[in-house]
Parts: structure tokens; sequence; C-alpha cells
């Protein structure tokens, strides 16, 4: 999820736990712990770009992480407030941080949950990075606390509504999933396209417009479906075109790469030369565009020692594309 999501969910976690003993330091603590796992953000760079996928929602998202940074955190805020509160500053922070891991499952990037006892990555792709539906009545909350009085009895039920939201939402958003796969796997064999698996996520802004992707043996159909569409899919078709790696499919890092994009990726050759891996899981704006993608990774050097370069994420957020957006999601309407 976005930043400002997991600051206000870990805000109100604060607020529940210790907000009518500590007052607005609660709500700060917990927006530290709420966003601590998207601190590793600042060691991505760091790394090389296919260790750098893995390391993000990596360790740092992971219970075991959470087991070791909660009563440091707590021991931490003990300390510069000079309170007694040890216990109670851990299992806030302890509670905000496994919310933010817990919560980016259901993102399609997913998380490394259960590091390092398995390096699966858990992924339900049911909520957008960014969701407007989900943020905005969050914030709303949050801002109606930041205004009434510190022992006010309405903060801890206003923090209770926003956590209850949010799992509403959540679980919501997986049933909506699911019947959003029944109606793409529906209109693929009412349409006689043939297909090993699909794959289902919503793009940015709201849970009611969705990427889908159906694999067959040489590539994908994909289209898009909205909640309110009464039209069948217009699928198009992508070939993988795994054959223009040639020697690069035998390295493990673009075996690593491969296995990142869960085997949903394309491969183009431009006409400068440069080889392309395209990431075929993350719905974007640009919907209308054949270059919608929004994980893009150049390999070049010897294929005995490839570099793979990532362009930056192309999720054509813009004035024209939120129009078209808007106007393709009530189509049918």
């Amino acid at each position: 999820m976005d930043s400002l999501t997991h600051i206000v969910l870990g805000a109100a976690t604060g607020q529940v736990i210790m907000g009518n003993k500590v007052g607005n330091k609660a709500l700060f603590w917990g927006a530290i712990a709420g966003s601590l796992p998207d601190f590793d953000t600042i060691i991505t760079p760091l790394l090389q770009p296919v260790e750098a996928l893995f390391f993000h929602r990596g360790p740092s998202h992971s219970i075991l992480f959470a087991i070791i940074a909660a009563p440091i955190m707590g021991l931490l805020a003990t300390k510069i407030h000079r309170d007694k509160n040890f216990r109670q500053w851990t299992l806030m922070s302890l509670i905000a941080i496994l919310m933010h891991s817990t919560i980016d499952i259901f993102n399609t990037y997913g998380t490394a949950l259960l590091l390092p006892f398995s390096n699966t990555r858990l992924a339900f792709d049911s909520i957008g990075i960014i969701d407007i539906m989900f943020l905005i009545p969050i914030v709303i909350l949050l801002i109606i606390i930041l205004f009434k009085p510190i022992k006010s009895p309405v903060r801890s039920k206003l923090s209770w509504g926003i956590l209850l939201f949010a799992s509403l939402f959540v679980g919501l958003s997986v049933v909506n999933k699911v019947h959003i796969e029944r109606r793409v796997t529906a209109q693929l064999k009412e349409q006689g396209v043939n297909f090993y698996r699909i794959k289902t996520a919503p793009l940015p802004l709201t849970n009611f417009f969705w990427l889908a992707v159906a694999e067959d043996s040489t590539g994908y159909h994909y289209g898009y479906i909205s909640n309110f569409d009464q039209k069948s899919i217009e699928f198009k078709y992508i070939n993988r075109n795994e054959k223009l790696l040639g020697e690069f499919s035998k390295h493990n890092k673009i075996k690593d790469l491969i296995r990142f994009t869960d085997g949903f990726y394309k491969v183009d050759q431009k006409e400068d030369g440069s080889l392309w891996l395209y990431d075929l899981r993350f719905g974007s704006m640009g919907f209308d565009d054949e270059q919608w993608f929004v994980m893009n990774f150049e390999i070049s050097g010897p294929t005995n020692a490839p570099e793979v370069s990532r362009s930056n994420p192309n999720r054509k957020i813009n004035g024209k594309n939120m129009k078209l957006y808007w106007n393709r999601l009530r189509r049918d309407l």
C-alpha cells in the first residue's frame, strides 16, 4: 500500500492501544511503527536491481522482523518519554508493524512474510497500490481525531472505526477479486480462448477496474474489466518471446527475474538492439497504450554475466489518463 495508508493505520493502532495514556505521542509512534517496514527503500538503491526486487518487502516485512523490531521501538519510546509502559509500547509497535506487512500481502507485489523460513512471496492481488476509496475515508477520520481533545473517548472510537473499515475493505476486495476472476474465466471460455492460468489485478485508484491476463503456451491474452461492464472483455494478445533471451535464460540472475514475475512476462528486442523484459502482473493507468507495463527491465552485457537495469515505474497517472480511466470505468452505466 501507499505510505500514507500505512501511516494512518499505524496512528490508529497507537491511539487504540495507548492514546488514553500518552495522547498524541501514541499517534506519532504508531505512525512510525506502521511505516517502519518500508524503510527498506533506503537500502534498495544500494543493491543490484534484481536483488532489490526481492529485498523490498522482504526481510523488513517478515514476522521475524516485527518480533525483533517491536521491543526495540518499545525500549526507545520508554527511554525518550521516561515512562514505564514498555510492554504497551512494544505491543503497539508489534501490531502496527504486522498490520503493515499483512495488508501489503493484498497487493500484487506481495510480501515475504515467512522469511527466513520461506522465501515465498504472498500476494493476493486484491487491492491496488493506491486506492482512493480506501485512503480518503481513513485520512478524514484521522484528521477528525487530531482535532478532538486528547482525553475524548471519540478518538478511540474513530480509531477503531479506521481499523474496522480497513479490515472490511480488505475482505470485500478479496470477495470482489473472486467475483472478477469468475467473470473473466467465463468470458474466456465463451470466446473460445484456451489458457493455463489467469492473473487478475486491480488498477490504481479503485477496486472496480481490473487487469486480466490469461496465459497459454506462447503468450498471454489480456484485457480490462470493470465491475460495471455489461459488454464482453476485448482481449488482446502478447507473445512471450522467451526465445529472445537466448543464453541469458540460463543465468541465475535472469531466472530470478522471471521468478519475480511469477512467469507473467514478455521479452522484447527494440530497434536499437536493446533487450527488455516486462512484468505483466501490474495494472497501469496507461491501459490504452501498448506499452502499459509498469515494471520494465533492460538486459545487457555478456550472456554469462548479464546486467539488469530497471526503468522508473510507468504508472501513467496524469490528467489525460485519468479522464480515459473514468470514462472506461463507467462505460456501460
